[in-house]
């Protein structure tokens, strides 16, 4: 019988990720992959996985789960409140669960998406070369209660128990309190106005209630007169604008082509700042030529 854990809670849109799925964008599938890329090599590289083993990402609250087997496990990403058999335990530290024993994670408090790694990853079926759920590309779209999910041969090596600082600017967590996020200028870019150009710089934005592994929306809004376009290449992390000026960012499940002015790009590290954001945060972009 194979090694597994069983999930007993799901917690809140509860995922399985790895890196992404990457090469079949001119067919219309979505990148996909963890939404917090930094987070996921992190968890995997305490555990000795390979960098792009699979994971289990979730938001705001994370899911309950009960080891079938002996095997180390390590959480990263958002700062949560977790639990092994009831006994509180940190994030960033690689720990040994055993056969029966439960994992609870409850609420992020810093963040707001976790991400748990399982020396020897997560084991399900692999779809255009990718773990990563996404319908109709997989059956599953996230993960549901009392699934059995099968983990791979464990790799981890002599050292075990490692801890590494978080909370601290020079921490493996302090990316989650940035505010300044990093851009590009979008083909779109220069049809702005100074004016526009001179907004995008000097304002703090507001992330809306509609936030989630597509696409983040801003509270604000920018007049404009930019048409709309032709249909283009759009990637994550791509900043669109529409016709009533509302501000979208597209995430890692964002669709492959769209007609909306590409304004701006974030950079890799943008998209793992943006990842820990939800309602009601606010940053601002860091313009780099």
């Amino acid at each position: 019988m194979k090694d597994s854990i069983i999930i007993q809670r799901k917690g809140f849109y509860t995922t399985i990720q790895d890196k992404g799925r990457f090469g079949y964008a001119s067919i219309g599938v979505p990148e996909s992959g963890a939404m917090d890329r930094k987070a996921l090599l992190l968890a995997n590289a305490l555990v000795n996985n390979l960098e792009n083993e699979a994971v289990l990402e979730y938001t705001l609250v994370g899911p309950t789960i009960q080891f079938q087997c002996d095997r180390h496990f390590v959480i990263t990403g958002g700062i949560t409140i977790a639990m092994l058999d009831k006994k509180t335990i940190r994030n960033n530290t690689v720990y040994l669960a055993h056969k029966g024993q439960t994992l609870e994670l409850t609420k992020i408090i810093e963040g707001c998406r976790g991400y748990v790694a399982i020396a020897g990853g997560i084991q399900s079926s692999s779809v255009l070369g990718s773990k990563s759920l996404y319908v109709p590309i997989t059956d599953l779209g996230y993960i549901r209660e009392s699934i059995e999910v099968p983990v791979g041969v464990s790799l981890y090596g002599r050292a075990k128990g490692a801890r590494i600082k978080t909370g601290e600017k020079t921490g493996v967590g302090s990316y989650i309190h940035e505010n300044s996020i990093k851009v590009y200028k979008g083909p779109e870019y220069d049809l702005l106005t100074p004016n526009i150009h001179k907004y995008l710089i000097e304002t703090s934005f507001l992330v809306s209630k509609l936030w989630n592994r597509m696409a983040i929306h801003l509270e604000q809004k920018i007049h404009h007169t930019i048409p709309t376009i032709i249909t283009g290449p759009v990637i994550p992390g791509t900043i669109q604008l529409t016709p009533l000026g509302h501000m979208m960012i597209l995430m890692k499940d964002c669709q492959t082509t769209g007609g909306y002015p590409r304004i701006l790009q974030l950079s890799e590290h943008a998209m793992d700042i943006l990842a820990q954001k939800k309602q009601g945060d606010t940053f601002s972009f860091l313009l780099t030529d």
